[in-house]
Order: structure tokens, then C-alpha cells, then sequence
């Protein structure tokens, strides 16, 4: 029989898990703590925590006068791009499912310089897009749809090289991932979940755990993952890990969508597609 945790709280998945320890004693519950024990191979307790904020869009603080200001003129660009396609999103879930979408945190604008600055621009095409995708995914500054978000960024990136090219539908007229999709943002959700926890799912491995399980019924079997890794080196690495499976969830779109030339076609430099979006306005 398969052994697992939770990763967020069953009961409220506002809280996911912040420690681990066999010490009760080193953990206390509170208002936005709350301690679950398990007993697998030997006993531990997990401590869950709700650091965020909570609610709807409706509950977001939207003055990003100052973070936009202190940024350079091109990433204030590509901030300001991505806080549209956040709001489309936003519109387009509450016109197709007559509800707000909710919040775990607020929007930390401040997050994006860094996450655009790690990009190399001088690579093929699809390669400058996974890594767009990739780090500002990595750097979660939304309080949700950070996936839907960052793949609309990469959209845009390759549609300013390719004139007329589109990518393939990506979602159900359920709002819902289609398969193919899925498979992808499943597999990116785990591996974020990995690189932030080595530590914790390390010693829940020798706990006796197989298995933490994340709301929306996404597993993570923790022997497929390497685990034997310091935060910072778990930070890079899956960091890598992460680029790669965005450039290859970007392939096969470009090659669903019949321009797979992307792969191979040297991409534009940052200034040419701030240039590309500005004139999009």
C-alpha cells in the first residue's frame, strides 16, 4: 500500500506544508498554523501554514505605481503586458464559469525585473521562449494563473518573430487544460513543489512517505525525484529542470501548430520584442 502526506491540508488547501519534524515540540499551532500527525514507518508531524492573503480578485491591491517605477523602461513594458494578460485572464474565467478567481496572495510586481533579467536572449527561438515561461513561472509573483499567464507571455514572444503563426487551443471549452496540456502543467507543478521542499520530502522519505499528494489529485512519488540535494543546489537544479520542460512543452506547440522552424530560428533581443509589444498596444 502506497504511503503518503498531504501537502496541503485536506481540510483547507489555503495551508500547505511549511516543516516536518519528529520533535513536537518544535512546532505550535495557531491561527494560521495547524499540525497534522502521521505515523508511516515511523512517527512525524507536519506543520501546514497560510501565509497569504485569501479571498477573490476582488481583494487584490492593484497600485503598482512604485514597483513599476522603479523599473527600467523595458521590463516596465513586459510588467505591465503581463499584468493584461493576468486581467484577460481574470475576465475570460469569470465570463466562462461566473466566478472570481481566488487569491492566495497579493501580486508582487517587484519579483519581475529579476525573473526577466536571468533570460539569455541570444538562443533559438523556442529556447528564449521556455526560458520566458520558465523563470516567470519560478518567480510566482500572481496570486494565481501563473501558468496561463506565463505560456501567454511565451505565445506573445513567438508570435512577434513568426508573422501569422498561432498557437495550438491549449484549453477545453470547459476552461480545463486539454490532455496533452495537462500532462505538462501537472509535471511543472511537481517540480516546483520539489525545489522549494528537498529538505522536507528528504526526510519524509526515510519516514517511510512514497508519496505527497498536492490538491487537485497531483502526486509526486519522491524516489522519481532526486532529493539528495542543499536548497541552494535544489534551487538550480530543478530550476534547469523546470526551463527544459517548459522549451519542450513549447516544441511540441510550435510543432502542433506546424511552424516547428521555431525550434531551429535564432530569436529577437529583448529591446526587438519590448519594441514588438509597445507597437501591439
Amino acid at each position: 500500500m502506497t504511503a503518503y502526506i498531504y501537502y496541503h491540508y485536506p481540510d483547507d488547501p489555503q495551508y500547505s506544508l511549511a516543516y516536518v519534524t519528529q520533535d513536537q515540540d518544535e512546532i505550535t499551532a495557531g491561527q494560521n498554523a495547524i499540525i497534522e500527525r502521521y505515523e508511516l514507518d515511523e512517527e512525524f508531524f507536519v506543520l501546514y501554514t497560510n501565509q497569504g492573503a485569501s479571498g477573490t480578485v476582488e481583494n487584490l491591491d492593484d497600485d503598482f505605481e512604485d514597483a513599476l517605477d522603479e523599473m527600467s523602461p523595458q521590463n516596465r513594458t513586459i510588467a505591465i503586458r503581463l499584468l493584461q494578460i493576468f486581467e484577460e485572464i481574470i475576465e475570460e474565467k469569470e465570463l466562462e464559469e461566473d466566478a472570481k478567481l481566488e487569491i492566495y496572495k497579493q501580486i508582487e510586481l517587484e519579483r519581475i525585473p529579476d525573473a526577466i533579467d536571468r533570460i539569455n536572449w541570444d538562443c533559438a527561438a523556442v529556447d528564449v521562449a521556455g526560458q520566458l515561461m520558465s523563470t516567470l513561472i519560478l518567480k510566482h509573483a500572481l496570486p494565481n494563473a501563473n501558468h496561463r499567464t506565463s505560456i501567454s507571455m511565451a505565445k506573445w514572444y513567438l508570435e512577434s518573430i513568426e508573422t501569422g503563426f498561432s498557437f495550438p487551443e491549449f484549453a477545453t471549452e470547459e476552461y480545463d487544460w486539454k490532455k496533452w496540456v495537462n500532462e505538462y502543467i501537472i509535471e511543472s507543478k511537481r517540480i516546483l513543489t520539489v525545489r522549494r521542499n528537498t529538505t522536507a520530502f528528504s526526510l519524509l522519505a526515510e519516514w517511510g512517505c512514497d508519496v505527497v499528494k498536492r490538491k487537485n489529485d497531483i502526486e509526486i512519488n519522491l524516489a522519481e525525484y532526486n532529493l539528495d540535494l542543499s536548497q541552494s543546489d535544489a534551487y538550480e537544479y530543478y530550476g534547469d529542470k523546470h526551463t527544459d520542460l517548459c522549451t519542450e512543452f513549447l516544441i511540441e506547440s510550435v510543432t502542433r501548430a506546424g511552424h516547428d522552424e521555431l525550434i531551429s530560428t535564432d530569436g529577437i533581443s529583448k529591446m526587438e520584442f519590448v519594441t514588438y509589444l509597445e507597437e501591439s498596444e
